[in-house]
């Protein structure tokens, strides 16, 4: 079964394939729909230039008719037949008269495109009259309107397509970086595991085999797998605490508390570790109380303070300082750490993120902590920002409404 949900598995580079097919692929409809614009077009200015040829040569007979009698010379003849014309067109043509081998007689020397209509001079042997379009703005203002209608056709289709295609592209994006989330995750949590299930594997098979040297040595390989049992046990409450924030189905009972008091209890917590260290602890009695869940922030500063105990070196200074803010409690846990770049400092509340991604890191943990702690402080209707230099430390600032 497993083997078969495998083998129907989409693979990063399927996944990165149709990622590019969802760049490149829409651009092929956009530019048949530009191709299909302006053949269309061209088709509307055919048919505007036929409609107009049609209607002008079916109207240049009779407007000859009126033209006024003249007896004087071809050129005087051919200026009135002008003259009656501009004064009875609509001013979208221009006429030229010209003799039977195509010589001038009078009118313009250049017209714009084919003749739109023709008819023999009246009074002029062997002359002819042409009309032709005063130029391209006249077909242009036939086509207006469907230019437009296809123009905004032809832009919302494209923007649907490419809407279309950037959801696609978006969501193909999400399932790989899924799945590249997935990948991490798993190796995180299998090197976690792996660790003290090896040591204790080690320990069990020892004093299984009675390879120990008396009472005193099998107390402290009994003790030491107590530890590492400890250790899994943290992990497991980790992965469910945050699976179940993660799917917001972690109700906080949430009563008015000390803030003074819920951090003494994180320190009392992890007291023989913080001793080691040069701590220092700052709260005022007078502090305001937070609507919280008790457990839930003791949680919060536990995390914090083990973070900043995991993440200093052997001059340990670390600091919890608590005081009022406006309508909040302010918590900001400071540290001697080792930083975080400004691209570490971003993502260091994601899920698995650890600044010290090898997976041959000495340092414990599977990167859930801080992840954890957004989740709660966030419940809780605060905030948690964490300002740091490089290689000198770390300040996380955590903000819990007051009553």
């Amino acid at each position: 079964m497993l083997n078969d949900m495998s083998s129907h598995e989409i693979r990063p580079k399927q996944l990165r394939a149709l990622l590019l097919l969802l760049v490149i692929v829409p651009l092929i409809p956009t530019a048949l729909m530009a191709r299909f614009m302006s053949d269309t077009l061209k088709s509307e200015r055919l048919l505007a230039f036929d409609r107009t040829q049609q209607l002008y040569t079916n109207a240049i007979t009779p407007m000859l008719r009126f033209v006024p009698k003249n007896e004087g010379t071809t050129a005087e003849r051919a200026s009135d037949i002008l003259a009656h014309l501009e004064k009875s067109s609509d001013h979208k043509v221009t006429t030229r008269i010209v003799d039977a081998d195509g010589n001038l007689i009078a009118g313009e020397a250049d017209p714009w495109g084919q003749i739109l209509a023709q008819a023999a001079a009246p009074g002029i042997p062997g002359a002819t009259l042409q009309l032709h379009l005063i130029g391209p703005q006249v077909i242009d203002e036939e086509v207006k309107e469907q230019r437009q209608i296809l123009i905004w056709t032809g832009a919302l289709t494209a923007f649907a397509v490419l809407l279309i295609a950037g959801l696609a592209a978006v969501t193909v994006s999400r399932q790989l970086a899924l799945h590249e989330f997935k990948n991490t995750s798993v190796a995180t949590v299998a090197h976690e595991l792996r660790t003290p299930l090896a040591s204790m594997r080690m320990l069990v098979d020892t004093l299984r085999e009675g390879r120990v040297n008396g009472e005193k040595q099998t107390r402290e390989y009994l003790d030491l797998i107590a530890a590492e049992n400890e250790r899994l046990h943290k992990l497991a409450e980790n992965f469910l605490t945050f699976s179940r924030y993660d799917r917001n189905d972690l109700s906080l009972n949430l009563m008015p508390a000390s803030a003074r008091d819920i951090a003494e209890q994180a320190v009392a917590t992890l007291r023989p570790r913080l001793d080691t260290a040069t701590f220092t602890f700052d709260a005022p009695e007078n502090l305001p109380p937070v609507l919280a869940d008790k457990d839930a922030l003791v949680q919060v500063l536990t995390n914090l303070l083990d973070n900043a105990l995991k993440y200093t070196g052997e001059e340990k200074r670390i600091a919890l300082r608590i005081k009022a803010v406006a309508d909040s409690v302010l918590f900001a846990l400071e540290d001697n750490g080792i930083g975080l770049t400004n691209d570490e400092r971003r993502a260091v509340f994601r899920p698995f993120y650890q600044a010290d991604q090898k997976l041959s890191r000495t340092r414990e943990g599977c990167g859930l902590g801080l992840a954890i702690v957004k989740r709660i402080v966030e419940a809780h209707g605060g905030d948690i920002t964490v300002t740091s230099v490089h290689g000198k430390g770390s300040v996380f600032r955590v903000k819990i409404p007051t009553l």
